[in-house]
């Protein structure tokens, strides 16, 4: 399969292609995480959950592909610690 590349912002993505289908993200937010004709995750609706989710999800991912780019909210809750639990899924 081709290697995922990221997008060319700070969006956060999803390396669609290499999902186990654990359901782990959508346990979390399965408004904002959904899954493929192939059961693979990619981001359904990213207004309906918080980075904080994203980040959880990543945690959570047994193929650690959810990568969670940078916050839309800057005034999110907890933000600093957020952006350095991030750090090892960019």
């Amino acid at each position: 399969p081709a290697e995922a590349t990221p997008p060319p912002s700070d969006e956060p993505w999803i390396e669609t292609t290499r999902c186990s289908s654990c359901n782990e993200c959508q346990n979390i937010n399965d408004k904002m995480f959904g899954y493929n004709d192939n059961k693979q995750a990619y981001f359904k609706d990213l207004s309906a959950g918080t980075f904080r989710q994203i980040v959880e999800a990543a945690e959570a991912c047994q193929v650690a592909i959810i990568h969670p780019g940078k916050p839309k909210n800057p005034a999110e809750p907890g933000l600093e610690e957020l952006l350095e639990r991030a750090k090892p899924f960019i």
